[in-house]
């Protein structure tokens, strides 16, 4: 982006993205296949993705917040469409041909809308570092506004790897997460194994996921400004874990109590998402959130690799029950993260209070 501009990535990225589910559906070996939608067509969503941000960095610097949330809702609303739309295709020509369509659709989607985007820093890499590092200190100004200056979290990355309670919040993740992360990608392979049922009507449940998801990210922000994020979580991993083991008890034999599952999943896996950047705020020194964030972020990781391959390998109703219990332990070791925190604060003498 330093090198080309914002606008440049995004147009080049969009166009990948599309022309690499459109190839995939031409291909024959699952190797070509993995390599070309997995790994070159996801590398450029993340490409839209991250000049999406920098862009909304440069273009809305009052309102980021407000323009965050519509932009992780419109994944949502895009996961609710896509996969009951893509399934019809599937269903009226060749898995192939679907791919092919869907790509050439995204292509000119993509390119028509990336080219639309205003880049006001035109690659001038300068201008772009100037943009950047003043939206980073007003992330850092937004994460201790209000707070007086004792109060403000002073604890540095590298002793934050050291302490305890980064690592609470680590396994928190990973806990709470796993049944989101193996309901995305399982989601339609459980449904059609366990109900019985037509791809069709199992691809509703990423539509189910989508409303839970747009829904969550809102609903938790709120609620964690009210309650902090730390006990919003310990109570999202407790009712969640409930909620899951209440459904089993009812009867996972039917696949509208499935789609009500994959509601609270959405829910709570971009309740979480919405959670993470928040607490590391209110926890560490503003000066290294991108470092924290870093770090957090291979917790995703760890839970992208073991949901999706627990959710296959467990039979149905045991992964139910073992989900709802690590959803559990994970909302008790987010406390604990709280209260080691709280304790390590105390003995530095500061008014730091993470909630």
């Amino acid at each position: 982006m330093n090198r080309f501009g914002m606008k440049k990535v995004l147009v080049f990225s969009g166009a990948i993205y599309g022309l690499g589910i459109l190839f995939s559906g031409l291909v024959t070996n699952v190797i070509l296949f993995i390599i070309i939608q997995g790994a070159i067509a996801t590398l450029a969503m993340f490409g839209v993705f991250i000049a999406t941000l920098a862009l909304i960095n440069v273009l809305y610097p009052n309102s980021k917040g407000t323009v965050m949330g519509l932009l992780y809702g419109s994944q949502a609303v895009g996961a609710s469409a896509m996969a009951p739309l893509a399934t019809y295709f599937i269903n009226v020509y060749s898995v192939g041909t679907a791919l092919v369509l869907q790509g050439a659709a995204f292509t000119i989607i993509m390119v028509i809308c990336c080219l639309i985007v205003v880049d006001p820093t035109k690659g001038d890499r300068k201008l772009q570092a100037k943009i950047q590092e003043e939206a980073e200190a007003e992330e850092a100004a937004e994460a201790i506004a209000g707070k007086a200056e004792d109060a403000i979290p002073s604890m540095r990355w590298t002793k934050a790897l050291r302490h305890p309670a980064f690592w609470f919040i680590f396994i928190s993740i990973i806990c709470i997460q796993m049944i989101g992360n193996a309901l995305v990608s399982d989601g339609v392979v459980i449904a059609e194994s366990v109900y019985d049922i037509s791809s069709g009507q199992s691809s509703w449940f990423a539509t189910a996921f989508g409303i839970g998801a747009g829904i969550g990210g809102l609903v938790i922000g709120f609620i964690s400004d009210k309650l902090g994020p730390y006990r919003t979580t310990f109570w999202l991993g407790i009712i969640d874990g409930v909620l899951l083991l209440a459904l089993a008890a009812v009867g996972l034999n039917s696949y509208m109590i499935f789609f009500v599952i994959c509601v609270i999943q959405g829910f709570t896996y971009n309740g979480m998402t919405t959670l993470n950047p928040i607490m590391l705020t209110d926890s560490y020194s503003p000066k290294d959130i991108g470092t924290t964030m870093g770090f957090m972020g291979i917790s995703y990781f760890v839970v992208g690799v073991i949901g999706p391959q627990l959710g296959l390998v467990v039979p149905f109703v045991p992964f139910m029950l073992i989900c709802a219990a690590l959803s559990i332990i994970g909302g008790f070791v987010n406390s604990f993260a709280k209260h080691s925190l709280n304790k390590y604060y105390e003995s530095v003498d500061s008014k730091c209070v993470v909630r």
